[in-house]
């Protein structure tokens, strides 16, 4: 079983968002099937603010809970025993073969964005999921690896 570190506890969300850079953005990070994932200095701001209700979506709050667990990001992504399912598209309503969403710990999930030849993807965000979406997840598709476009 893989062991995720604790928490990551910093005085600001500056001090989070320059760990983010160091940690992730400057380093190669490559999931257990070595794929090596981007981290765009920008997907911060996507990944640990949270909107003030889900009809605005405006991420202008800070989210401790998420910037918490940055450690976690890079074991998830090379956790072999995580739950993989391709996203889901909600415009098109359907699923999206250019996402993968990994589950782990029971409820943290990391959302990965394939580029054209598959070879590497770029971060989008991380989240400790509720039931609900758990559930919306587990009745995906299950990840399967395919061939580029």
């Amino acid at each position: 079983m893989t062991k995720y570190p604790g928490l990551v506890k910093l005085p600001s969300e500056d001090e989070y968002e320059k760990y983010f850079i160091e940690n992730y953005c400057r380093k190669a990070i490559k999931t257990f099937d070595g794929v090596r994932v981007y981290f765009p200095r920008h997907s911060f701001k996507h990944a640990f603010y949270k909107s003030s209700s889900r009809r605005v979506q405006d991420k202008k709050i800070f989210d401790t809970e998420r910037a918490e667990r940055l450690d976690w990001i890079a074991v998830a992504l090379n956790d072999c025993k995580a739950g993989l399912y391709f996203g889901w598209d909600n415009f098109k309503k359907k699923s999206d073969y250019k996402r993968r969403v990994a589950i782990v710990q029971k409820d943290y999930v990391i959302i990965v964005q394939f580029k054209k030849d598959c070879s590497s993807a770029t971060f989008i965000t991380a989240f400790i999921a509720d039931s609900k979406t758990l559930l919306q997840i587990s009745l995906g598709e299950k990840w399967k690896k395919i061939a580029a476009d």
